[in-house]
């Protein structure tokens, strides 16, 4: 048996505004990481590897945007996903 804590949140509870942001600045990551990996496979025939995503990402707004940790495993699904 696993035990499950489960929280409601009102829209008009404070945290609202600050998930709402975080998940609009992954989506934001996870975007530009997918167009940076699109890219190479149209115009280099090749999937790129993580480090090559999280080394061009790293300087990008986008993953200023959000913790280092959250924005390490965004780039890090984007990889995954292409590679499986």
């Amino acid at each position: 048996m696993r035990l499950v804590e489960h929280h409601r949140i009102d829209r008009h509870d404070p945290r609202v505004a600050a998930s709402d942001a975080a998940a609009f600045a992954a989506k934001h990551l996870d975007n530009a990481a997918l167009y940076l990996t699109r890219q190479a496979v149209i115009h280099q025939s090749r999937v790129i590897c993580y480090e090559e995503v999280a080394r061009d990402m790293k300087t990008s707004a986008e993953y200023r945007a959000l913790p280092a940790k959250v924005a390490h495993w965004v780039v890090r699904q984007v990889a995954l996903a292409w590679t499986s």
